[in-house]
């Protein structure tokens, strides 16, 4: 056992109350920071490495040994409290920690261990000097107003947290808060997203870099190869755990990058006849905005989908009668149509319940069923869209799809993916995608299958595949 794990061993407790362990790369992870062992450092770990854990214990044990201030900064306040809920969870482990700690009179310690809410600690040291951590949000969304925050901070040490996440002109001013302090400790901790500073300080040979993928993750029994196998077909897998930035030519300065390529679009154009189709048949409806943006239906079946019609029709009434025409001309069940029911949308969806026509109205700014992958139901359904595609889905090679081009994601400050907003792409210049979103609106539920056809398919699973 290393002298590093023996501290580790004596002062922190897992969650059954046991000596924690842990493992050789968290052990130097834990190092890098309890020893400050490199002023300038870079480090990258598959997600649920457990990094942020490692990294709040060799703080907790920094500030209490020593009088330093060290700052946590991340995309958002509630990405910085990670950290330091592990930190207030983890001081009471031992008596070291804990009689050091430093509460105001009107807290208790109860109440702090149970909350794990402050943003910032105090330890008190024997010889009267003090040791401090505190946590900052760097919102990207308003580089001024976050920029102007950070100015009224400093620290020697400074710890950025999904550190990619963080834009280039607010990073600068975190680099500022190390001030005019010569001995001076700056680690940057992330996924790599974008290709910002967080990839300018991987290339820089002045910082020492850790990086733990997904091989290190089984090495060390973080991760096993049924579980690899599983999030391989999940959104992200390159950069959550192999720890790959993006190509220089898939992701713009904001961290968008394209749903669908070229080639996808290529290699997904095709016909299928009509006796081809497999499973049920759906109908996503996209309803124009005004301006120059189309109604839009698209039909999709478990393997082909094409544009069955596109107007500019404003009368709500007409786009309702179209609606209900084309589902039962092409025998879609109305259980089987999925409308936007945002705006002018939610019109169309009234009136088409008041004919007892029940469709499935959509909201896409709700949450996603995964709501820990996807930012809503609309980012969702882009992402099923993308994996149905590449799972041989058929695109019309007839129909003209080339707004699927235009979709862009990326991951938000709390890792979840999301699209970018129709009022974003206007302001680059990109129409409405309404097609493109008529097409995603059939990836947003389950499709209806008739009881009859239900039961049809189990006695021909029970015919062909029972064994006697």
């Amino acid at each position: 056992m290393t002298k590093t794990q023996q501290l580790v061993t004596q002062l922190y407790k897992n969650e059954n109350g046991e000596p924690l362990i842990l493992t050789p790369t968290q052990l130097k992870i834990f190092d890098l920071i309890f020893k400050r062992q490199h002023p300038r450092s870079h480090l990258m770990c598959h997600t649920r490495f457990g990094k942020s854990f490692v990294v709040g214990l060799a703080v907790l044990t920094r500030v209490a040994s020593f009088a330093e201030k060290w700052a946590i900064v991340a995309p958002s306040g509630a990405k910085a409290q990670i950290i330091m809920s592990y930190i207030i969870e983890h001081c009471f482990d031992n008596e070291y920690t804990k009689r050091k700690l430093q509460i105001d009179s009107s807290e208790s310690m109860d109440r702090l261990r149970r909350e794990r809410s402050k943003s910032r600690l105090v330890f008190k040291h024997t010889d009267g000097t003090f040791g401090e951590v505190f946590i900052l949000s760097a919102d990207s969304r308003n580089k001024l107003a976050a920029g102007d925050a950070l100015m009224g901070f400093g620290a020697p040490n400074v710890i950025e947290d999904e550190a990619s996440l963080i834009d280039d002109d607010v990073e600068a001013k975190i680099f500022r808060m190390l001030g005019d302090q010569m001995d001076n400790f700056y680690l940057k901790i992330g996924n790599p997203f974008r290709r910002n500073h967080f990839l300018k300080a991987y290339r820089d040979p002045s910082y020492f870099k850790i990086n733990a993928d997904y091989t290190i993750g089984l090495a060390e029994g973080r991760l096993n190869e049924a579980f690899i196998e599983e999030v391989k077909k999940k959104p992200h897998f390159d950069v959550l755990y192999e720890n790959k930035f993006p190509e220089a030519d898939a992701i713009d300065d904001k961290g968008y990058s394209h749903l669908v390529t070229d080639k996808e679009l290529e290699y997904s154009l095709d016909y299928i006849t009509e006796s081809a189709y497999i499973g049920e048949r759906m109908l996503g409806v996209d309803i124009a905005r005004g301006g120059g943006n189309f109604n839009v239906w698209v039909m999709r079946t478990g393997n082909f989908a094409k544009i069955l019609g596109k107007n500019k029709d404003a009368d709500l009434m007409s786009v309702v009668g179209q609606t209900t025409r084309l589902a039962k001309e092409n025998k879609i069940d109305m259980r089987n149509v999925f409308t936007d029911d945002t705006g002018v949308g939610a019109g169309v969806s009234d009136r088409l319940r008041e004919q007892r026509f029940y469709i499935n109205a959509v909201k896409l700014g709700e949450k996603a069923e995964d709501e820990l992958k996807f930012i809503n139901k609309r980012a969702e359904g882009y992402w099923k869209l993308k994996q149905w595609l590449n799972q041989g889905g058929k695109l019309n090679l007839r129909d003209d799809w080339t707004e699927l081009l235009d979709i862009k994601y990326r991951a938000n400050s709390s890792s979840k993916l999301q699209i970018m907003s129709k009022d974003d792409m206007r302001r680059n210049g990109i129409e409405s995608p309404d097609i493109a979103d008529a097409l995603m609106l059939t990836f947003t539920g389950n499709p209806y299958i008739p009881e009859v056809i239900r039961q049809q398919a189990e006695a021909d699973y029970v015919d062909n595949y029972s064994i006697v």
